[in-house]
């Protein structure tokens, strides 16, 4: 008996012709789905709230979900200090730069990896342990700078500490978190998210929040994203927060929207981010 999704990331072969004459890139499990296996489905998650399987379940054939993530209320109360439970943030050049390669296919983006990290730093203001908080990125050059980026503002400071992994989409793989915050990096190609199964195990690691950033013009155009992009284009493109006093922080019954603290739908820039992050010390017990 096998058990595995044939949906997510196959090896990795760095051969080109290898992995496109000789199918290296096939796992045995992927060849016996292709050949008709018989197979049985389990059409069920108990991962991720409703509203954040609903980015991956069109992947997936009458994809439902299990009793606990309808029921249980840490899936039905809203995220801390945050607007939505998901939500694709855009980001514009900073300091005039998207992109670079400071070495061939090292790819970083400076101002993602700032935004990345206030988000993270503002979460962990508003209770949210660091150790339930992973930022992920599509590439390693992106990696390498979000760990440069938390080592300066972050680590030395017991208030705010490290999230619990900063690495690669692929790398984590078959792992999940509360709350993932993620890199896309790219600003003139989509490069490797074309491929549709980086994209479910992207967006299928979060369990109470999904926070991505990226250029939303460029991925919005790419046909293979199309599914998930068009439910990202529903909502706002400014991450929208929930600013709450200390005494104000409490469980919310509504699972994608805060009524009540107040509501700041853009941030032009990094700054006033890490202003909001400023404003005091973590409103939950740690």
């Amino acid at each position: 008996m096998l058990i595995g999704d044939h949906h997510q990331l196959p090896p990795v072969v760095k051969n080109r012709a290898f992995q496109k004459y000789g199918h290296l890139d096939q796992s045995l499990y992927a060849r016996f789905v292709r050949l008709k296996t018989p197979t049985v489905d389990l059409n069920l998650q108990g991962r991720a709230r409703p509203s954040i399987a609903e980015l991956y379940s069109w992947r997936y054939k009458d994809l439902g979900n299990l009793p606990n993530v309808l029921t249980d209320d840490r899936y039905r109360y809203a995220n801390p200090g945050l607007t939505y439970v998901y939500q694709f943030v855009n980001v514009e050049d900073f300091e005039g730069r998207g992109e670079s390669q400071p070495t061939p296919y090292f790819y970083q983006n400076l101002g993602e990896a700032e935004y990345c990290v206030a988000l993270f730093m503002y979460m962990r203001l508003c209770g949210i342990p660091a150790h339930k908080i992973s930022i992920l990125s599509t590439y390693n050059g992106q990696k390498a700078l979000l760990r440069d980026v938390v080592r300066t503002r972050c680590s030395w400071n017991p208030l705010f500490g490290e999230p619990a992994k900063i690495t690669t989409v692929d790398k984590f793989q078959g792992q999940q978190n509360d709350f993932i915050i993620v890199s896309l990096v790219r600003t003139a190609h989509v490069g490797h998210l074309r491929d549709v199964r980086r994209l479910i195990v992207t967006m299928s690691r979060a369990r109470f929040g999904l926070y991505v950033f990226g250029r939303f013009s460029l991925f919005e155009n790419c046909f293979e994203l199309t599914p998930v992009f068009s439910r990202f284009a529903r909502l706002p493109r400014d991450l929208s927060l929930e600013l709450l006093g200390r005494r104000r922080l409490k469980p919310f019954r509504d699972g994608t929207r805060v009524h009540v603290g107040y509501s700041l739908s853009s941030l032009g820039l990094f700054g006033e981010l890490g202003s909001v992050a400023e404003m005091g010390s973590p409103v939950v017990p740690q």
